[in-house]
């Protein structure tokens, strides 16, 4: 096992041969950035086991019919609750602005429908050693960063375990667990939520602030079997009464990932008759998977301007997929659809996060990192998140392309048993000198080794990966913005994306259905040969579909050539490597300049003839373009599913 480093540093940056995770293209020596820490050898990874290990055919049996659940926290608002909420808003807007809890209150106004066998069907792939989702494709979790975008919740503040600080403060605490003493010893007989809405909701009490914020914390955050108002809460309240940031992300993670480990190992111990108590924010889980799996997500609505992300699955039907085997199915297939970064997408009326960089960059720390660079670094270090009494690991660098990183083989950890030094290491400062920011146009890749790792050590030589022997690495990961000048008018072909020119004029930018056809010809074969993506794995040797040359995205999500292999090019497990001349926008000059090579402009406008300095009659709206992109996806998986599915009765 690799020894602890004494760095603070949570980035590597080294050249190496770097893959598709799916096996589909030729290794291509490249610079590359990684999440620390990484592991030395193929022995050291801790293996999702229990997630790995197939559920015996007696637990899918009985996981047909779902778990029963005395308690969830899946809180559907009334209307007196939303008209407080716009009430209080219309005062205290700017301190919840500064707290950073605005949009996160604001989601606990939109009604969200429940699918519980979405969320069962998600636990099944839970691993309980690494708190990631393992599917057959690929490791994947809900990170930070989710619980920023989707949650409305910070990563940055004091501890959720803090004290009041001075007598004014401790004053508005004594009064509210008066309040909350006095419904206790009503006919309540508890610290009541809706006694506690009833009391203070009407206005005229000098803490109703306070006691807004300490009921939107029990009841959407913090809550409990009781449903009550929780006086762990009161000091958190008064923070964030007066703008002072609490680092709610954290905690939220951590209860997240306590109750999927509390579903998974129900699950696996077949406790239908027991019933379970899920206190986490559950509905962030089903927000995740809508994100990511395009084929499970309800119609969303469209987003007024302002809206939080989650607000447009508010009301949403729930797409009839009714049983847990069906899910499963549809998890176990999804890699040709699965999201890595679904956030870098463009979406009507939503910002993308102040971390979203249209170019790569290298920030230089000379003169520290601002909020939101801060918040990026919470969302890639390994730490130990707390809880109000709980403590969960958190492993982004298993999932670093979730963030635009690179993947290279995860390094065990030993992290911290008391809660006050895992504060201080979630809390301390990077020791990195610069920090790269990915494009969110660029498209992640991961090293031979881990490759290798995933289908030996994770999957087993003999297993195939369901759902990702035809998988392209096409453009629906990494699709740039384009836009194109204004010409001639022509008439529309339903059949193509807004902005494209109809197929006779397509040339360069198609993929020829010809391309595709070996690989479903190598998988309808069943020959002796492991299937990996678009590559064929047989005596070791990784081969690549490809002999031509092969193109790399760069920043702005145009395609640059990659030399075709060399004779003397190096061996990689006993396959071509490709030294590519080109790889990340560092390893190149004047990016966003004139492409000399190319002769062309390397810059927003872009060709899509192929024809370098040829001008196209086409505007494409890009918002239209990706919406029409969304949706073709989606029809695409669900036929996809339906026919599996059929072939399986």
């Amino acid at each position: 096992m690799a020894k602890p480093s004494s760095s603070n540093t949570i980035l590597e940056e080294r050249k190496g041969f770097m893959v598709s995770p799916f096996g589909d293209s030729k290794p291509a020596l490249r610079k590359a950035y990684f999440l620390k820490p990484i592991a030395t050898s193929m022995e050291e990874p801790e293996l999702p086991s229990d997630s790995i290990s197939p559920l015996s055919a007696q637990t899918l049996q009985r996981n047909y019919c779902p778990l029963k659940f005395s308690s969830m926290s899946w809180v559907h608002p009334n209307q007196d609750w939303i008209t407080w909420v716009s009430r209080m808003q219309s005062k205290h807007q700017a301190a919840w602005k500064k707290s950073g809890i605005d949009q996160a209150i604001l989601n606990s106004t939109y009604d969200i429908k429940k699918s519980i066998e979405l969320i069962i069907g998600l636990s099944e792939k839970w691993c309980t050693n690494t708190n990631t989702f393992v599917f057959p494709w690929g490791e994947a979790t809900i990170t930070l960063e989710d619980v920023i975008i989707l949650g409305g919740y910070s990563v940055l503040g004091s501890p959720v375990s803090r004290f009041v600080e001075n007598r004014e403060w401790e004053v508005i605490e004594e009064k509210l667990m008066d309040a909350r003493m006095n419904i206790v010893r009503s006919r309540a007989r508890k610290a009541c939520q809706h006694a506690w809405m009833k009391k203070f909701s009407n206005g005229g009490s000098e803490i109703e602030h306070e006691a807004f914020l300490a009921l939107w914390l029990s009841r959407t955050v913090f809550q409990n079997s009781s449903h009550t108002i929780r006086k762990q809460v009161f000091p958190i309240a008064i923070c964030l009464a007066r703008g002072i940031p609490i680092a709610l992300a954290p905690a939220v993670l951590a209860s997240i990932y306590r109750d999927l480990s509390r579903l998974k190992r129900a699950i696996v111990a077949g406790n239908n008759e027991s019933r379970l108590e899920l206190f986490s924010p559950v509905q962030l889980v089903q927000f995740w998977a809508w994100e990511r799996f395009p084929i499970l997500q309800p119609k969303p609505d469209v987003l007024n301007f302002g809206d939080p992300r989650s607000a447009r699955w508010d009301r949403a039907k729930i797409p009839k997929i009714p049983k847990v085997e069906n899910v499963r199915l549809t998890l176990d297939s999804a890699a040709e659809s699965f999201l890595w970064r679904p956030y870098a997408k463009s979406l009507k009326n939503w910002s993308f996060p102040e971390f979203y960089r249209e170019n790569e960059e290298l920030v230089l720390a000379d003169s520290g990192f601002d909020i939101h660079l801060e918040s990026f670094i919470r969302c890639l270090r390994v730490s130990k998140i707390l809880g109000l009494d709980y403590m969960e690991n958190y492993s982004p660098h298993r999932v670093a392309m979730q963030f635009g990183m690179d993947q290279d083989l995860p390094g065990r950890v030993n992290l911290d048993k008391t809660r006050e030094i895992a504060w201080m290491n979630y809390n301390k400062p990077t020791s990195d000198t610069k920090l790269y920011i990915p494009s969110r146009l660029s498209e992640s890749n991961v090293t031979t080794r881990y490759l290798k790792w995933w289908e030996q050590m994770v999957l087993g030589k003999n297993k195939k990966v369901s759902g990702s022997s035809q998988q392209q690495r096409s453009a629906k990961r990494s699709k740039p913005d384009l836009q194109v000048s204004k010409g001639e008018k022509t008439s529309i072909d339903p059949d193509v994306p807004p902005g494209f020119r109809p197929k006779n004029n397509m040339n360069e930018s198609r993929i020829s259905a010809k391309k595709d056809k070996p690989a479903a010809v190598e998988m309808l074969a069943g020959n002796n040969q492991q299937s990996f993506g678009n590559e064929v794995i047989a005596n070791g040797e990784l081969r690549g579909q490809s002999q031509c040359n092969f193109t790399s995205k760069v920043h702005d999500g145009t395609d640059r050539n990659m030399e075709p292999p060399s004779q003397s090019a190096q061996n990689i497990s006993g396959g071509e490597a490709t030294m590519g001349a080109a790889g990340r926008a560092t390893d190149q000059t004047g990016v966003g300049q004139e492409n000399t090579a190319a002769g062309n402009t390397t810059s927003n406008r872009v060709s899509i003839n192929g024809n370098a300095g040829e001008s196209n009659g086409y505007k494409l709206d890009i918002a239209e373009l990706e919406n029409w992109i969304t949706s073709l996806e989606r029809k695409v998986a669900k036929l996809k599913a339906a026919r599996r599915l059929g072939a399986q009765v």
